[in-house]
This record gives C-alpha cells, sequence and structure tokens, in this order.
C-alpha cells in the first residue's frame, strides 16, 4: 500500500464523486487533484525538470486519505468479477 496514493486513477475518482458529493465540493476535489506539478531532480543533473501528474492524490494533504478510500472502495463495485479455480 506504500504507492496507493499515487495510483489514484484522478477521472475514475471524479466520476464516483459525483454521487457523493455536491457540486461546490466536487469543484473544489477537482482543483485540488488539477494542475499537480511534480518537481524532479537526477542524481547528478544540474538542474530540476518539472513535469505534470494526472494520477494519484497529493501526499500529505488530509483530504488524500479519505480520497484513497472512497476509491478503493468503489473498486469491488466496478471489477469484474473473478472464479479461482480450488483443485
Amino acid at each position: 500500500m506504500s504507492a496507493a496514493f499515487d495510483t489514484i486513477n484522478r477521472e475514475t475518482l471524479l466520476k464516483i464523486l459525483e454521487d457523493i458529493v455536491n457540486e461546490d465540493e466536487h469543484k473544489i476535489i477537482r482543483f485540488l487533484l488539477g494542475n499537480t506539478i511534480i518537481d524532479t531532480k537526477i542524481i547528478g543533473a544540474t538542474e530540476k525538470k518539472p513535469f505534470f501528474s494526472n494520477v494519484g492524490t497529493p501526499q500529505g494533504d488530509r483530504l488524500s486519505p479519505v480520497l484513497s478510500t472512497i476509491y478503493l472502495e468503489h473498486a469491488p463495485k466496478t471489477s469484474p468479477a473473478q472464479t479461482f479455480d480450488s483443485t
């Protein structure tokens, strides 16, 4: 679960939230998740290389664990059923 916040599909999360939160709350969450710029520096490089991210929720944000829980709680309801051969 160490990368749970990093792997959330934002579009799917926002679609799930449409049925849970009101329009104003949805706009705020969309704003929180939008335009995320990640600043990276490769070892040995002299400058940082920023890039946009469109997956995951912001680590350290108090809302991220709640959003992750909502996303993960919804996953079994939308995943295709799997059967296992017990022989």
